[in-house]
């Protein structure tokens, strides 16, 4: 063998080498950062969860405490719910612990379905969180404010304070949810559809390239054959 071959073997192993340590390590920070936001969404249900359920009680305290109308434990069932929405989509979209060798790709695909599931969750957190509390909320003040109607003007005015304040809480929340969307998981889901792509396209190149090689060497047999 001349000196020639030897230096195009070393190149085709070094870069055989080279290309085989990127991908273990950017299979470890891909499972690194997908651990980290599973851990960091698990506790964010955990606190919202619990929350929620140690609510519950204390609201019928003080409900009953202070006499208050019927319309105050329609809160209840907000409480019930959004605890109940979260703990159902966490059991539907429960994801599946990653094995030791599973490949790059599967890794990528389990970690984009979590993220598109989380960014639904946050993009709809109306519907599902704010507008059974807004409900009841607004429930309440419009009960008080029948039940006090005497009061004329200061007691309408008292009302459209409170849904005024109502209002602005909720629209901060809505708007804190979107930003969260925007600045931290659309571009964390764009970062990994575009490694699925890559992916992709290094397989149809892979793919393509043994189809030439066995080509050649299809032709190399033919030509031996004639010769």
């Amino acid at each position: 063998m001349n000196p020639d071959d030897l230096k195009e073997d070393w190149r085709g192993q070094s870069a055989r080498t080279c290309l085989t340590t990127d991908a273990e390590l950017l299979l470890k920070e891909v499972r690194r950062n997908d651990q980290r936001f599973t851990a960091m969404i698990f506790w964010r249900d955990v606190r919202e969860v619990g929350v929620s359920l140690l609510l519950v009680p204390l609201w019928l305290y003080l409900g009953v405490r202070h006499s208050s109308p019927w319309t105050w434990y329609l809160a209840v069932p907000a409480l019930l719910w959004a605890a109940g929405f979260m703990l159902a989509g966490r059991i539907r979209h429960k994801e599946q612990p990653h094995e030791p060798g599973e490949p790059l790709r599967q890794l990528v695909e389990g970690s984009l379905k979590h993220l598109e599931h989380q960014i639904w969750l946050l993009r709809n957190v109306f519907w599902w969180a704010l507008m059974p509390f807004g409900l009841s909320a607004l429930a309440f003040f419009g009960q008080v404010a029948w039940q006090e109607r005497s009061g004329g003007w200061w007691m309408a005015l008292a009302f459209s304070e409170a849904v005024g304040i109502v209002v602005v809480v909720f629209a901060v929340i809505y708007w804190l949810n979107q930003y969260a969307v925007r600045a931290a998981l659309e571009p964390r889901r764009r970062e990994l559809k575009t490694l699925l792509e890559s992916l992709d396209d290094e397989t149809a190149t892979a793919s393509g390239s043994q189809g030439s090689a066995s080509g050649v060497l299809f032709l190399e047999e033919e030509h031996n054959d004639n010769m």
